[in-house]
């Protein structure tokens, strides 16, 4: 995927400044560590300051600027085709123990969005395109989301440089 990106300025292009998925923002706010030991490996970040990593090459974690972390994809494609099907993805994530909400939660902070960048399907539907991903439904995202967050998540705690774990997303 990040080949892809790379080598498709238009497609980068999109997701930095519409997704907010900016591969380009390869420097996380602080040196973090996965309490495992495992590899991590930054790929993006975004305009608060976030960080996306890749996690022992599987799962994508997410670290907030705030301190909070979470795994919200088992891969980068995934992670990918959620930024930009659920942009509004950070709204959601305190739901994740109910898909049904997380919905809910998706619905009214999509409505929001729209209000203000009325072009995001069509932005959304380029960018798709652009990457060659075809389209997944929002609720198989979210579902996915959920069970990143509530299982997953557990089993990649991201410590700060003084050993203190990130709270959960």
């Amino acid at each position: 995927m990040l080949d892809r990106l790379r080598a498709n300025a238009r497609a980068a292009a999109l997701l930095a400044d519409v997704f907010d998925f900016d591969i380009a923002r390869l420097d996380p706010v602080e040196p973090v560590r996965l309490a495992s030991g495992g590899e991590l490996r930054v790929v993006a970040g975004d305009a608060s300051g976030g960080t996306f990593f890749v996690c022992d090459d599987g799962p994508v974690l997410y670290a907030s600027s705030e301190g909070t972390a979470g795994i919200l994809a088992t891969d980068l494609d995934t992670a990918v085709r959620l930024v930009i099907e659920v942009p509004t993805w950070q709204d959601v994530v305190s739901d994740a123990a109910d898909p049904d909400a997380m919905r809910a939660s998706f619905e009214a902070s999509y409505a929001e969005l729209k209000e203000d960048e009325p072009e995001i399907d069509r932005l959304r539907d380029e960018a798709t395109a652009e990457l060659r991903l075809g389209r997944v439904a929002v609720e198989e995202l979210l579902v996915s989301l959920s069970t990143c967050l509530t299982e997953l998540s557990p089993r990649y705690v991201l410590l700060n440089e003084e050993g203190g774990e990130y709270d959960p997303l």
